[in-house]
């Protein structure tokens, strides 16, 4: 008995002389995934929900969880006809240029607040969402050349992927009379 205890004794001292601190807490571990408000996708509700998180909560990730692999934005005519080469192709990766971009002139502490109204929600198929809704969204940001405060009627198309998950697929612009559109924020902070 009298030699387990020296054992043990010799171990804490060895280990205290080594500097090795047994019970000390690890360096934690890095998060998983982003933070933020992102909801399972499993309702077309839910995208849009996410969505909107996702811009107050100027999370780009999230934001681009929201869209298809297949994603494709419509500008309004006048933004289309204004810079015609910049839409063609317009998808994914731009979408993630341009929500980046803004993400990162929005001025401290600033919350982006993206007000949908007059919506009319309809499902064409089991597979397909389409939501249609008159928005607001103000952006108080760093930008002279870009507007903070955009109107204008969107038509989002939500489709149920291959994993049974919905994401935003075509999303279309449309002007309202004077004020600048989202398709000209985009314009702004994509060139």
């Amino acid at each position: 008995m009298r030699a387990n205890l020296l054992k043990y004794v010799g171990l804490w001292l060895l280990v205290g002389l080594l500097g090795c601190d047994l019970f000390a807490p690890r360096p934690p571990e890095p998060p998983m995934q982003e933070g933020g408000t992102f909801l399972q996708p499993d309702t077309p509700e839910r995208v849009v929900e996410n969505l909107q998180a996702a811009i107050a909560e100027r999370n780009a990730g999230n934001y681009v969880r929201s869209l298809a692999e297949d994603f494709t934005f419509v500008p309004t005519a006048s933004a289309e006809t204004r810079d015609p080469a910049l839409w063609v192709g317009w998808g994914r990766s731009a979408e993630e240029q341009y929500f980046s971009a803004l993400v990162a002139a929005l001025t401290p502490l600033a919350v982006p607040q993206l007000q949908l109204s007059a919506p009319t929600r309809r499902f064409e198929n089991p597979t397909r969402y389409v939501l249609e809704a008159t928005y607001q969204l103000t952006v108080p940001h760093t930008r002279p050349d870009a507007p903070t405060l955009v109107a204008g009627r969107l038509i989002w198309e939500i489709t149920q992927q291959a994993n049974g998950l919905w994401a935003l697929t075509r999303w279309t612009d449309r002007q309202q009379g004077e004020m600048p559109s989202w398709s000209e924020l985009k314009r702004a902070f994509v060139n």
